[in-house]
Order: C-alpha cells, then structure tokens, then sequence
C-alpha cells in the first residue's frame, strides 16, 4: 500500500475514535446532570465547556499521533525499499534490481533508437584479501569499490551488485568506446586510491569486461557477453578492459 493512502486511512480512523470518545463524554456528563437535578443553563454551560475542553485534547492527541505515526510509517516503508532494492553492505542496486533495470533501460534504447553499453566489473584477487586481512577488510574494500563507481559515473548509469565482488554497470545512451573511456576513468582511480586497512593501506585494482547491446539482445545475451570479455581481462594479466566482440557465441 501507497504511504499517502495508509496515511489517509490511520487519519479517518483517528477521527472516527474522537468523535466516539466526545460523544461517550457528552452521554456521560448528560446522565450526570439529570440524575443531579441541575439546572438547565448549568446544564448546557457544562456540556459546552465539556464539548470544548474534550475537542481541544483530542485533537492535539490527535495532532501528535498523525506525526509519530507519519513517521514510523515513512521510516518502515523506506526500510522495506531498501532492503528490496538495494544490497545491504554496498548500498547499490542488488542483483534482481541491477537485471529488472537492465531490461528497462534496453526497451528504452530499442524505443528511442539508442546506444546502451552494459560492463561486468570484477575486484581483483579479491580472495586473497580476504584469506589474508579477514571478511571486514573484504566489506571495506567492496564499500571502497562501490563508492567509487557511483562517483565517477553519471546519475543516470546504473550499478548493482550482481554477486560476491562481481558488480554489473549499465550505461544508457552509450556506446562500447565511450563506455570504455568512462570505465577507464574508474579502473584509474581506483588503482590510485588504496584502501585503509589497520595501520596500512591496500592497493586494489579492477578488471572489466564491457558489450554494446544490439536490438536483438536479451538481458543474459549482454550479461554472458560482458562476462566473457571480464573473462578475457582477467586472463590478459587483470586491471585493465576488455570490450567483447558484438557477435560472438554466448553460453546457454
């Protein structure tokens, strides 16, 4: 459910309960008055101040429960996004995310008549680091890597996590060389940046594998692709790019 409509329904709820408990008060404060023999304008001046003094509580109660419960609501459904969407230690697009993106960025390229590169990147021996230095310095070098993508990409260009130290980068309105000078750009920098580990700092460098979708790719047809060219960069001797060939036999 929308936020906004639960929102709307918590509120008539609340409004129902006020008019409930005012009109209780008013049965109540009747009964009182007329077992008590008093008089008619006490009556009415009871009633009215009663009326009011009961509104005016209510509704400030009323008031403050709509914020806590706005925010509670809000804070639950954005929990509930994230953990949908995004991975939990890296804070980009997970798997599932990072594919469902990747088909709709592909029928808007075939829509618009548009390049659409999609890149495979991988952290270097990344199981020696974490054999050597431990899993914390693995989720800090994973964190390091993210953040670097994210930052020297455009808005538009999509990253997630796309499994262990693999990451997949899609980039709308791009083609293989200008993908390569972009991801270029990545590779550098992170080779240049080290990560702080303890006392020390750990230089960590990446291998990428990129495609250019043709029109009539599927989303595994980029992916094995971009894979295959990862493959390729890894086996050339690592931290550098590889850009697969467009028409190659991918594995099914």
């Amino acid at each position: 459910m929308n936020p906004r409509i639960l929102i709307i329904s918590i509120t008539k709820d609340i409004n129902k309960f006020l008019a409930f408990n005012i009109g209780v008060l008013m049965l109540i404060l009747s009964f009182i008055f007329i077992i008590g023999g008093y008089e008619k304008k006490e009556f009415i001046l009871a009633i009215f101040l009663a009326g009011i003094s009961s509104l005016t509580v209510n509704l400030l109660s009323a008031k403050i429960m709509k914020r806590k419960m706005e925010k509670i609501i809000h804070y639950s459904f954005e929990k509930v996004e994230t953990q949908l969407y995004f991975d939990e230690l890296t804070s980009v697009y997970n798997r599932t995310t990072g594919i469902n993106r990747l088909m709709e960025e592909m029928a808007r390229s075939k829509r618009h008549k548009q390049h659409l590169s999609v890149a495979m990147l991988d952290i270097d021996n990344f199981k020696s680091i974490n054999d050597n230095y431990g899993h914390l310095a693995g989720d800090r070098v994973l964190n390091h890597i993210a953040l670097q993508i994210k930052n020297l990409l455009r808005a538009s260009d999509v990253v997630s996590r796309y499994g262990g130290e693999e990451f997949l980068i899609i980039l709308p309105e791009t083609d293989e060389i200008k993908a390569f000078m972009a991801l270029e750009r990545v590779r550098e920098n992170i080779a240049r940046r080290p990560v702080r580990i303890g006392n020390g700092k750990l230089n960590i460098t990446v291998s990428i594998g990129i495609t250019e979708m043709d029109i009539n790719d599927s989303s595994t047809d980029a992916i094995q692709r971009a894979d295959l060219a990862l493959l390729q960069a890894k086996r050339a001797g690592k931290n550098r790019i590889e850009i697969a060939p467009k028409y190659i036999n991918t594995i099914d």
